[in-house]
């Protein structure tokens, strides 16, 4: 591979390595394979990014090849980071095109698309935490309308008993006098208060002949 295209795999390839920290990958193994005419030549196998450039140039240099593919893997999880195949009829064009590759952009402007695809990132953890919180709420909310149903039903018992209550208080008088002289009577006389009143008419009544005994005396005199 000419050198102009053989440093534009290794610039290519190191504008990706500076974004791996901050998509949270710190540790970073790479894979070469040199291919010409279709046929593999040689490869890399789980090297450190440190000793990518140097370890290109290398295998370029003996093995002479018209086609690499690179791969970014980390180390912690195995998955697989970026990757890109490049080939000498089309390496001018060999640009990163999504975070695997961003055609013609620099690594500011790479830098800035990680940086919105980190925002996207924590917008949706964000979301995520407000649609935990709005259940939790929802879940209290159902607790408070359970509360005041209760109280509701509690109340219009309470009316109900009270209204019924009037009613037999009213009711008590008139059958009390259908039992006079049971104790069933008795009973109801002193729920409707009625005893009450006969006891205050008879001692009413008692003081009636003493006042009309002392209206004949005063007459006499």
């Amino acid at each position: 591979m000419k050198k102009k295209k053989i440093y534009h795999v290794i610039e290519v390839s190191q504008k990706m390595i500076k974004t791996f920290p901050k998509q949270g990958h710190e540790n970073v193994a790479f894979n070469a394979s040199f291919y010409r005419n279709g046929k593999k030549l040689n490869s890399i196998e789980q090297a450190t990014i440190a000793n990518f450039s140097e370890l290109v140039r290398s295998y370029d240099k003996s093995e002479n090849p018209d086609k690499v593919r690179v791969e970014f893997k980390d180390l912690e999880t195995g998955s697989l980071i970026w990757s890109k195949t490049f080939q000498w009829t089309d390496a001018d064009e060999d640009i990163p095109k999504s975070l695997s590759g961003y055609s013609g952009l620099g690594e500011a402007e790479v830098n800035d698309l990680v940086q919105r695809k980190f925002s996207e990132m924590e917008r949706s953890r964000e979301l995520e935490r407000m649609s935990a919180e709005l259940q939790k709420l929802q879940a209290i909310n159902e607790d408070l309308e359970f509360q005041v149903q209760d109280m509701q039903n509690t109340i219009e018992a309470k009316k109900q008993v009270e209204y019924y209550s009037n009613i037999i208080g009213m009711a008590l008088p008139g059958l009390a006098k259908f039992f006079n002289d049971t104790p069933v009577g008795a009973a109801m006389n002193f729920l409707a208060g009625t005893d009450e009143e006969k006891a205050k008419g008879i001692e009413e009544s008692k003081g009636e002949p003493k006042d009309t005994q002392r209206e004949t005396i005063l007459e006499m005199i």
